[in-house]
């Protein structure tokens, strides 16, 4: 049975432990980290003085004790859209942070052939996720809002034209329920992410799940055709989608470029959040790591 190494445990309690902090006792001085540049600013004293903190805390103090009365019963929620409007977004933030960190402990439960524990992360996976979580690392977390304005500049296979607005109503889920798989990778003609793909459709993921596959990647429409032809064979390939990043703008946007090198990712979007995401992802295993994923998320969405 796999289990969770310590420090990622450590590391991924005391960042949740520090945002539960943060939240109760605002900090007096800040230092804040710009990855990109190495540098580091200092940010001073809050405004408002004593009563503006007194109230502030007061606040936070009632949001917590209406948590808590929603998680033992004595307060019934009306609906999950209200209590999202009715959350700051330093709760929403430690909310997410406290479902990532059980995810984490859960996933150690987990057992099976493929290496992966029956989850869709790899140890190294969870601990570099943890670290990131620790760090701060700018880049889209698990829970976080997935931008809907980046699938528009994605060009078409078929036409060589940008899918629009109307193409991103049409390819986005409009149902609570329902959900998108993206597998992006910014590697030209990447042979990983052909392999990946070849796996997809040959039948090793059910075909309710390969429907709602879409692959993003920077080569050009007429590359991708000739891709696609190649697994015309294939009872799904019918069934993928392919859209062109040429500008590598959407990876951007959604922070799939990777931090050290360029590498395969998985997202999982739902309900306008990202529910899932993989970062580095071996090819080999993409069948397991995308079915795992949504297992994962029809059990825990944030």
């Amino acid at each position: 049975m796999r289990s969770l190494s310590l420090p990622t445990i450590l590391c991924t309690l005391t960042a949740t432990v520090v945002h539960s902090f943060h939240n109760i006792h605002p900090p007096i001085l800040t230092i804040t980290t710009h990855p990109s540049t190495s540098t580091t600013s200092l940010h001073g004293l809050k405004k408002g003085g004593k009563f503006g903190k007194q109230k502030d805390l007061a606040a936070k103090m009632e949001a917590a004790k209406r948590q808590r009365q929603v998680a033992d019963g004595s307060l019934s929620p009306t609906s999950s859209s209200e209590q999202e409007e009715s959350l700051s977004p330093e709760e929403i933030k430690l909310r997410n942070d406290r479902k990532r960190f059980e995810s984490l402990l859960s996933s150690s439960l987990r057992n099976d052939s493929d290496g992966l524990g029956g989850d869709y992360l790899t140890v190294q996976q969870e601990e570099e996720n943890a670290e990131a979580v620790f760090r701060g690392v700018a880049r889209l977390y698990e829970g976080d809002p997935a931008p809907s304005t980046p699938f528009a500049e994605l060009v078409s296979i078929e036409n060589g034209e940008p899918i629009g607005k109307g193409g991103v109503e049409r390819l986005l889920p409009n149902k609570a329920d329902d959900y998108i798989v993206v597998i992006t990778d910014p590697r030209p003609k990447s042979v990983e992410l052909r392999s990946a793909i070849r796996k997809l459709v040959s039948g090793t993921v059910n075909e309710e799940i390969v429907k709602r596959c879409i692959v993003i990647n920077p080569d050009s429409p007429g590359e991708n055709r000739k891709m696609m032809k190649k697994l015309s064979g294939d009872s799904l390939a019918g069934k993928l989608r392919v859209l062109v990043d040429e500008d590598l703008e959407w990876m951007r946007e959604y922070t799939a470029l990777g931090e050290k090198r360029f590498s395969m990712s998985m997202f999982i979007l739902s309900d306008g959040k990202c529910q899932k995401i993989a970062r580095d992802v071996d090819g080999d295993l993409i069948g397991s790591v995308i079915t795992n994923a949504v297992n994962a998320m029809k059990d825990n969405r944030y």
